[in-house]
């Protein structure tokens, strides 16, 4: 993928429709202006609360592993998403060039013994499938291509 401007999310399109895609790089500033922009999108769409929070938990929890451990090197790159409006489901599609990962086959987190033994993180694969209908992955011309399907009611 190619180097960015400074801008932490690019939209194709005005998203007025039935899908959205924007591109952002992989940094944590741009995931507040993703954010606010799926969902001023889901918002034309008469979403419930439900809805609206399974979205945002799901793409922070995305973006931020991407962001976080998807690259060794210390460059910018950068995520597509693409989300859309089906019949039953929001589909969002998170596309990265970075390492190989298929978040299916990561081992679910183990429990801590006692609330000293706990640490923070290691949840969000786990928040992830339990608020999507669907999760799917595929490595596709060197990238990460991980779709996530929401129902909408």
């Amino acid at each position: 993928m190619t180097k960015m401007a400074s801008m932490p999310a690019a939209a194709e399109g005005d998203g007025a429709g039935d899908h959205l895609r924007l591109t952002l790089a992989n940094r944590r500033d741009a995931l507040d202006e993703t954010r606010t922009r799926v969902i001023h999108w889901l918002q034309r769409h008469a979403p419930t609360p439900k809805l609206v929070f399974n979205v945002e938990l799901i793409l922070e929890e995305t973006l931020m592993n991407v962001i976080w451990h998807a690259h060794a090197d210390q460059a910018e790159h950068l995520i597509r998403l693409a989300v859309q409006l089906d019949t039953d489901d929001i589909v969002m599609r998170f596309e990265d060039d970075g390492v190989p990962f298929d978040p299916l086959l990561a081992a679910p987190p183990v429990a801590p013994s006692s609330i000293d033994d706990a640490v923070p993180g290691g949840l969000g694969l786990l928040l992830v499938r339990k608020c999507a209908r669907a999760v799917t992955y595929q490595r596709v011309d060197g990238n990460n291509c991980l779709t996530v399907r929401v129902a909408r009611h």
